[in-house]
């Protein structure tokens, strides 16, 4: 553990923020009681990390880095409760770490790498109060899943796990338990900060996520196996079918496998939720997390304990293991031939180069209103993050969101020097209306002379509208 935490603090501070990373940095930098995409303990969390006098890759990362630890021990912890022998247990500790995923969440902070940890402790604490429902267990179980809440709106769901566990052991009588309501008052003050931001803002965010979830697209099951290949890919091919087969046993043996029900029935309902979401868009790779960060060590642990298994299981965590180390020697020390691994640096390498340019083709222009644009929110994370001049960054597109709060309009009549990715050029030109439009440079980003990434730069005089 103490080699791979090694690996991955030299990994943090060899390459730019993603797009995500910059984009919650930013919630930092801009604190609010809540944000238009997530919850704001992302943010706040970043806050204070951000405080440190030290490099600012290694700042933004540090909290994904000890949150790893904490989860790995927490992971222990439950196998150690659940009778699993240390030796197994620690293996299957490492068997989680040893995952593409995991490591990378161990170095991005985002909302999901809050709920590494807050998932073993609500399932814990559910687990506590089901056995003994003092005032103390209540108050936990309510503290976990009120920042649960801040972290991600998918929180909800451990709610809809809760009321299933509750009901099927007849729990009913909690209801007028004075512990049961002190513990939702603890979560629901928690996250009255999101509540209070939405408020405010006519509920959009809500709306946002009523979207995605009420999408539904029966034409598209294509995205389902899309979305399997790619969690398969992201968490290892081995631990992939390690999780999904002993999850299937599980649930077949579930009578016999009461000490794990509070475990699957959390999981259980995160599984159906996302295969549901993955029929209408294709997941990203980190969205399964909260299913895979238990489900894989108990994956190990039972094959561990199962010796006709051993074989797959050696296999599967050689495969696994050889891939992480070797995303984890590329990212720290570049020692694959870059015409090979030049992709996995687009679009983290060079941002400071990128914005520093654009920044420097702006100061010619004599419209005391100008700054620079992008196309996308994407790009827009990290130009704003990279931007360390007084200068604007406006987002020109149709869709709303976080980035007309932090920069509301209207711009028009604004002279913007526009960053625009040299693959795209032709689908973002035809959405600048302006009253000139002129090239005005161009810049690459290399990694070891091999060509990463490519962009234009544009300068719209007397900006019309988006089109």
């Amino acid at each position: 553990m103490i080699v791979i935490t090694l690996l991955r603090l030299r990994v943090a501070s060899q390459f730019g923020l993603t797009v995500d990373e910059a984009h919650y940095v930013l919630y930092a930098k801009l604190l609010d009681w809540s944000y238009f995409d997530h919850p704001p303990l992302v943010g706040w969390v970043q806050s204070f990390f951000q405080l440190l006098s030290i490099d600012h890759l290694i700042k933004a990362r540090i909290a994904a880095i000890l949150i790893s630890i904490i989860s790995s021990k927490l992971i222990f912890d439950y196998l150690i409760e659940k009778n699993i022998s240390e030796k197994f247990s620690l293996i299957a500790v490492i068997g989680i770490n040893l995952t593409p995923m995991f490591n990378t969440m161990s170095v991005a902070l985002l909302p999901d790498t809050l709920l590494m940890p807050l998932t073993l402790l609500i399932i814990t604490s559910t687990e506590k109060v089901l056995i003994n429902s003092s005032l103390k267990n209540w108050v936990l179980l309510g503290l976990w899943l009120g920042l649960a809440g801040l972290s991600k709106y998918t929180a909800v769901l451990y709610i809809v796990s809760l009321i299933i566990i509750f009901i099927y052991n007849n729990k009913y009588k909690e209801l007028l338990s004075i512990k049961l309501w002190t513990g939702l008052l603890i979560a629901l003050t928690l996250i009255s900060p999101v509540l209070y931001w939405n408020l405010k803002h006519n509920w959009v965010s809500f709306q946002y996520q009523g979207e995605h979830v009420l999408s539904f697209d029966s034409s598209a099951f294509g995205n389902l196996g899309t979305s399997f290949v790619i969690q398969m890919l992201s968490w290892g091919i081995g631990p992939f079918l390690i999780s999904l087969f002993v999850f299937f046993m599980m649930l077949k043996n579930i009578k016999n496998e009461k000490q794990y029900f509070v475990s699957l029935v959390f999981l259980s309902v995160f599984f159906l939720f996302f295969v549901y979401i993955a029929t209408s868009s294709v997941l990203l790779p980190h969205w399964m997390l909260i299913y895979f960060i238990l489900m894989i060590p108990l994956g190990y642990s039972y094959l561990l304990e199962n010796k006709k298994y051993l074989i797959f299981l050696k296999i599967s965590t050689l495969v696994s293991v050889l891939l992480s180390f070797a995303l984890l020697f590329e990212l720290g020390f570049q020692i694959f031939p870059a015409k090979y691994t030049a992709p996995l640096y687009e679009g983290i390498m060079g941002w400071d180069l990128i914005i520093s340019e654009a920044n420097n083709k702006l100061i010619p222009l004599t419209n005391t209103k100008k700054a620079l644009a992008v196309m996308n929110w994407t790009l827009g994370s990290r130009a704003m993050y990279y931007n360390n001049k007084e200068s604007k960054v406006f987002i020109i597109d149709k869709r709303y969101d976080q980035f007309d709060i932090w920069a509301p309009g209207p711009v028009d009549g604004y002279d913007f020097i526009v960053v625009i990715e040299a693959n795209k050029k032709e689908e973002h030109l035809s959405h600048l209306n302006c009253a000139l439009i002129t090239a005005v440079g161009e810049i690459k980003t290399t990694i070891k002379d091999v060509p990463v990434n490519h962009f234009l730069y544009y300068h719209c005089a007397n900006f019309l509208g988006y089109k």
